[in-house]
């Protein structure tokens, strides 16, 4: 992973923001779960948007689909609306992506292929399309820098049952395109508030190397808050 410069994650820029939590329920279907979503988006206190997501699980894949809405609380106050699809294996290995984006009327997208030990990322806006390819191991996550949910990925594959309470993972960065590994380290059980409701759980820290990112999950793995301190940013999952 590059480290020259901060992790494009909490930059408020053109192509922002975006983080996420999950709200479990189970489908019809006793083998199929199914958690739908929505993420409260703080900058400095202030809430400047929200993402709407689902996320389906079966024994032999997962996918999931996100709408986010907010406006870069810069001077711009562009308006910005993304829309997602990831297709994954039971292990949330990207087999397909694809991001859609509309900053002020100006339309975009990002497409990802995935091939063993290898992805390549198409993005088109304005002109000629562009490509770019990574190299990357067998077990890997997609994290998109604009896509709050993709967290929530993380927060299952992390297991509270190890000895290890340090553990990594392989992200893939379609923004930057990049990848590398985060760390992610248990420190410990916390009673958090959220929206008024208590709840008992873990808080996890990701650390990248150059930003360190607070994620509260329960023993059911269920994401319920995100805060960044060095960008005054905080997600909270709406019950």
């Amino acid at each position: 992973m590059k480290h020259d410069q901060p992790w494009g994650i909490f930059v408020v820029a053109a192509v922002a923001l975006v983080l996420a939590s999950v709200k479990g329920a189970e489908g019809s279907d006793a083998k199929i779960s199914r958690e739908e979503g929505e993420f409260k988006i703080f900058i400095a206190g202030q809430e400047i948007g929200t993402e709407k997501y689902i996320i389906a699980s079966a024994e032999d894949s997962a996918s999931s689909s996100s709408i986010l809405d907010f406006r870069n609380p810069g001077e711009t106050h562009q308006k910005l609306h993304f829309t997602t699809k990831l297709d994954m294996n039971a292990q949330y290995v990207p087999r397909a992506y694809e991001l859609k984006s509309d900053v002020d009327g100006k339309k975009g997208s990002i497409v990802g292929f995935f091939k063993p030990n290898e992805v390549i990322f198409e993005y088109r806006s304005e002109g000629n399309p562009k490509r770019s390819g990574l190299l990357v191991g067998d077990q890997f996550t997609l994290l998109d820098t604009n896509i709050f949910h993709h967290f929530v990925f993380l927060a299952r594959l992390f297991n509270f049952d190890s000895k290890e309470k340090s553990q990594k993972f392989e992200v893939v960065i379609p923004q930057e395109p990049d990848s590398g590994f985060l760390k992610i380290a248990d420190l410990g059980k916390e009673s958090l508030v959220v929206l008024g409701k208590k709840i008992e759980s873990h808080r996890l820290q990701a650390d990248s190397g150059m930003l360190r990112i607070q994620l509260w999950v329960d023993d059911q793995h269920v994401l319920h808050k995100i805060v960044v301190k060095d960008r005054d940013v905080e997600v909270i999952r709406t019950p």
